[in-house]
């Protein structure tokens, strides 16, 4: 982690601003900082010889921009940096092919859940010039393979995305995908809560979808087979389309090795034929009043979660909240400036499940 060891450090009340570097705030040993293209908190521990300082990994920003609050902070102390690892490391290019959850998802067309080895990513992005393909991906590995594969052979119309698709999709506005591909996903039979296809993720498909746009399920697993199958026919109006060992245009590593070993292969096409209503939702995130008796355990219900970790003192009046809050299985860490007028330090992602954790969180905590 990139940090430096200064040799002093003043007593100092904050705000402070130096050049473009604002010290917004001290909350016990976390330091709030802005510049103009960033907002984090960087962290100070007393050492043997001098203070570590060091960022904040909820609240990372890019290399650049931490040197430069280093610097500045040891300039308004003028402390003398005794030790640091930051010179010698290179910023890593933004790759415009990496996107966020807050970046807009409005011009999508086709999405692959799970893509691994990037074989079948790569080939929708060639049999598809005009579309624009988003890849979602939990798996850091693959991801940094399949970037590296799209930067070798000049292909730009792919977009990849570090999240969980089940929040994703619920991001996407309505009747705009053509086809939703979620190719061998894991099968989780031992904690089938985690599994991709449910009836959220089956509803959101079809939202997402165009009216003839399909999502199609392949798997070796006759459990996920049969379990999704089920799913699927829950649902009151729906048309299905299932092969069994039919070959498909390009086969991924793990077909190849389920074939070496004789194993079936399933195939669910579900067609939508549905025009949704529109996605009109705007979230606020805002607070209506100072959060009151606070408590460390964990709140935890069918969609989210809400668990405060720790709370720093900046004066009598002001605290620094640091919660995990949103999606069960993909939650959010943030911060919250806790006063008069609570605001998150940086805002959670706008999706649905954080909405939802932010609304209970005011309600239990309202005073």
């Amino acid at each position: 982690m990139p940090h430096i060891v200064i040799d002093n450090l003043k007593d100092i009340h904050y705000p402070q601003k130096l050049n473009d570097v604002e010290f917004l705030f001290q909350a016990e040993n976390l330091i709030g900082v802005k510049t103009e293209s960033a907002k984090f908190l960087i962290k100070i521990i007393k050492k043997d010889q001098g203070f570590l300082i060091k960022y904040d990994k909820i609240t990372r920003p890019i290399i650049s921009e931490i040197k430069k609050v280093y610097l500045a902070f040891t300039k308004l102390h003028n402390a003398n940096i005794i030790f640091e690892n930051i010179n010698g490391i290179k910023e890593k290019l933004p790759n415009k092919n990496l996107i966020n959850i807050t970046d807009d998802l409005s011009n999508i067309d086709i999405i692959e859940v799970g893509f691994g080895s990037g074989r079948h990513l790569l080939y929708l992005a060639k049999e598809n010039p005009n579309k624009t393909i988003l890849g979602i991906e939990i798996h850091k590995p693959s991801i940094e393979q399949v970037l590296k594969r799209l930067s070798l052979e000049g292909i730009e119309n792919v977009r990849i995305l570090n999240h969980d698709a089940r929040i994703i999709l619920s991001k996407i506005p309505s009747n705009q995908l053509e086809a939703i591909y979620v190719h061998f996903p894991v099968p989780w039979d031992k904690k089938p809560h985690r599994r991709v296809i449910n009836k959220d993720f089956i509803s959101e498909s079809i939202r997402t979808l165009k009216e003839n746009g399909f999502l199609h399920l392949r798997t070796d697993s006759e459990n996920y087979f049969n379990y999704s199958l089920n799913e699927f026919l829950n649902f009151k109006k729906i048309e299905l389309n299932v092969k069994k060992n039919i070959p498909y245009a390009v086969s991924s590593k793990y077909e190849d090795r389920w074939k070496r070993m004789n194993k079936n292969i399933y195939d669910i096409y579900m067609i939508n034929h549905e025009k949704s209503p529109d996605l009109k939702e705007e979230f606020d995130f805002s607070f209506d009043t100072k959060l009151r008796n606070l408590d460390f355990k964990p709140k935890i219900y069918d969609n989210f979660v809400i668990h405060i970790e720790k709370v720093f003192k900046i004066n009598e009046n002001e605290e620094l909240i640091r919660l995990t809050l949103g999606n069960f299985n993909r939650p959010e860490h943030v911060y919250i400036l806790n006063k008069e007028n609570p605001v998150y330090f940086k805002m959670p992602a706008p999706i649905k499940d954080n909405y939802l954790a932010h609304k209970e969180l005011k309600r239990l905590f309202n005073g």
